[in-house]
């Protein structure tokens, strides 16, 4: 079985779900892109134990620096507005409320925390194709990893909604036979999506011949 992307459908459906075609050439081949990843880099962000042998990486990758902001956005927009609103209500009017700057002070404290939990998500997250499987690591307090044999992911879908696209990213879900309608795993707003995802497919590909 080989699979490959089919045609992208408007932005805001589901882009990238492949179909039976002819193997692409995966990276360490002739003709191929980028080589597989070094052992060195691979020690740094992946435990040793966690690849079986012989076992080649062909890509580690994490979301883009975009994630932090991105999933941020609506608890600090919503946080300074009500932040503004509390500060104009205290400067009206007589009331229990602490002052404008202290206000502003607890305003910027939880916009600061939700960033820097974001960025602790962000840390948390690690992609992982390999010659065998896809491997996805998340969890800031308790790690969860995904992981399965590329001979049983039945299907994989590129999403690229307006505001990922606007920042050059895009998320990948990943579906085997036991997931019915819903995504297994998701590989969040990655940098470089088309060509990721295309070495996903090649990883496939090759995995299942004809």
């Amino acid at each position: 079985m080989t699979v490959t992307p089919s045609p992208l459908p408007p932005a805001s459906k589901s882009v990238g779900k492949w179909r039976r075609t002819p193997p692409m050439a995966m990276a360490g081949e002739a003709g191929a892109g980028p080589e597989a990843v070094t052992p060195d880099m691979v020690g740094m962000v992946v435990p040793q134990q966690l690849l079986h042998e012989d076992e080649v990486v062909l890509l580690l990758t994490k979301p883009s620096l975009f994630f932090i902001f991105y999933s941020s956005f609506f608890f600090v927009l919503l946080t300074l507005m009500v932040g503004a609103g509390l500060s104009e209500i205290s400067r009206s009017t007589v009331s229990v409320l602490p002052s404008p700057s202290v206000i502003a002070t607890i305003t910027a404290v939880l916009c600061a925390g939700r960033l820097i939990w974001a960025l602790l998500v962000w840390t948390s997250h690690v992609y992982m194709l390999t010659n065998l499987r896809i491997v996805t690591i998340k969890g800031v307090v308790n790690t969860h990893m995904f992981q399965t044999t590329l001979r049983k992911v039945q299907k994989t879908d590129l999403y690229r909604p307006i505001a990922q696209r606007l920042v050059g990213t895009g998320t990948i879900g990943f579906s085997t036979a036991a997931a019915a309608n819903s995504f297994d795993s998701t590989w969040v707003m990655i940098s470089r999506p088309l060509q990721t995802h295309e070495q996903i497919v090649a990883a496939i590909n090759k995995a299942n011949p004809r």
